[in-house]
């Protein structure tokens, strides 16, 4: 089985871990759990953030008390190889893995790892691990809680696109919910990444002053202290967040797996095993670079019903 085949849908989550006693996968099959962000529930800026990126940090405490009473958490990376070498594997077999390697992942979630004795994978973005550089949709979403369509910083090329943005996604400029923040960055998705930040940027170099000036991304210690623990592994979420979709040419494409790869080797003294697509998008130059460097990769697969056995 490879690791392509694995489906990350957090409609299959839901209704096989509030359903432990029904197990909707084929023997040999395994469970992906896929987390961003872990956080407490007096967080400061809960209403930027987007509802499905985050779990509160009790929940989170009560889904592995849950899983590991009900199902055997694996080593994603451990599993895919004794599945590769034809081994026996364990019966609801299930993995915990977090994507983009946000911060509280080392403050919030790790310590429950480590009171539980769970291994988890955690893909890092590794050209933005230890800086003070921010995800676009944080970003855009700031931004939009910021303003009003009378913003002095909007009355330009990319306070125009801005405005423009949000009214087809139905979201109000200083108002808006975290569901409507969700919608103006899901629209944001049809231009591609390095042209959201060339806007956004304009936007701030215009006058816009971001009120945010921590780190979102872990720093190299606490990814190091994370593996030390023998509980983490790290894997690839690229260099810089791109979506690797055919609208990348090919040198950017290597830039984002290899060197991804190169610069997590260097700064944990592991190679990392297993790569993860941001926002799920591949293009057939992107899986033919990632199967050359990595054990396996993960996409995301939407699906309608958990109920068909992975194959």
């Amino acid at each position: 089985m490879s690791l392509k085949s694995l489906v990350k849908d957090v409609r299959a989550q839901a209704v096989a871990v509030s359903n432990a006693h029904r197990w909707l996968y084929a023997s040999g099959s395994l469970l992906v759990l896929t987390y961003h962000r872990v956080l407490p529930r007096d967080f400061n800026e809960l209403s930027i953030v987007e509802p499905g990126m985050f779990v509160f940090e009790d929940t989170f405490e009560s889904h592995l008390a849950l899983l590991n009473r009900e199902f055997n958490v694996v080593n994603l990376a451990d599993w895919i190889s004794r599945a590769a070498a034809g081994e026996d594997l364990p019966k609801r077999a299930c993995a915990i893995t977090f994507d983009d390697g946000w911060y509280d992942n080392h403050e919030f979630a790790f310590p429950l790892l480590k009171r539980f004795a769970t291994e988890a994978t955690v893909f890092v973005v590794a050209g933005m691990a230890g800086t003070s550089r921010q995800f676009w949709p944080e970003r855009l979403a700031r931004l939009i809680r910021a303003s009003d369509e009378k913003s002095r910083y909007l009355q330009n090329d990319a306070g125009r696109w801005l405005t423009d943005l949000v009214s087809r996604a139905g979201v109000n400029l200083g108002t808006a919910s975290p569901e409507q923040i969700s919608a103006a960055i899901q629209a944001a998705k049809h231009w591609a990444d390095d042209k959201v930040h060339r806007y956004i940027n304009v936007i701030e170099e215009a006058g816009y002053s971001p009120t945010y000036n921590g780190a979102d991304i872990l720093n190299w210690h606490q990814l190091t202290d994370m593996v030390d623990s023998g509980l983490v592994s790290v894997g690839s979420h690229t260099v810089d967040h791109k979506r690797l979709g055919t609208e990348l040419d090919i040198v950017e494409i290597d830039r984002q797996v290899n060197g991804s790869h190169s610069l997590i080797e260097q700064n944990t003294g592991t190679a990392p095993k297993l790569f993860c697509y941001p926002n799920g998008d591949v293009s057939q130059q992107a899986d033919e670079r990632v199967r050359k460097q990595y054990m396996g990769a993960l996409s995301l697969i939407h699906i309608s019903e958990p109920t068909r056995p992975m194959k």
